[in-house]
């Protein structure tokens, strides 16, 4: 065999380690993250246990910024200037005022004595979880697509939040679940 053929196979098998190497270390961040989103969906949940819906609002947002930080360091990223994480998250619950009146809609309930006022709660629980897994899946593909996915089509973005905040709908209760 000639050297260059060696070496043609020796980079071969280095490229190969390298991106089975990549690979393991995508897959333990992920994971991390993964766990990362879970503990600030827990933590958003019983945000929801808050009387006020004002205070609600400003805790589960406060929790986000914090949680977005946290998957900056898993996939280590500069963590964002909180200025910035603000308007990215405002204009991703702005633009997504339809999936909020519809659980405005269901405040009638609060109404309705004890019982209305507990599935009130409930609803602003599974509401700001489910927001919370939405807007650190988001930022998972964010960190994971090296950082391009948030400089993408905004309707895009909108659409990737209404299918990811339906799917931790359906996913919080079991985070409740284990441990």
């Amino acid at each position: 065999m000639k050297l260059e053929d060696k070496m043609i196979v020796a980079q071969s098998d280095v490229s190969l380690n390298i991106n089975e190497d990549s690979a393991e270390v995508l897959e333990k961040e992920r994971r991390e993250a993964d766990n990362c989103i879970k503990n600030y969906v827990i933590l958003a949940m019983g945000a929801g246990l808050l009387p006020s819906a004002l205070v609600n609002v400003v805790v589960v947002t406060a929790l986000e910024v914090k949680m977005i930080g946290s998957l900056a360091q898993v996939y280590e990223f500069p963590v964002p200037k909180k200025l910035m994480l603000y308007k990215i998250l405002i204009s991703l619950i702005g633009s997504l005022g339809s999936v909020y009146v519809s659980v405005n809609s269901r405040l009638a309930f609060k109404g309705v004595p004890l019982l209305g006022h507990a599935v009130y709660v409930g609803m602003m629980s599974v509401s700001g979880a489910a927001a919370m897994y939405a807007v650190g899946k988001i930022f998972q593909h964010h960190y994971e697509s090296g950082g391009t996915f948030l400089s993408s089509d905004n309707s895009l973005l909108r659409a990737y939040f209404k299918e990811k905040y339906e799917e931790g709908k359906g996913r919080v209760p079991s985070f409740v679940n284990t441990k």
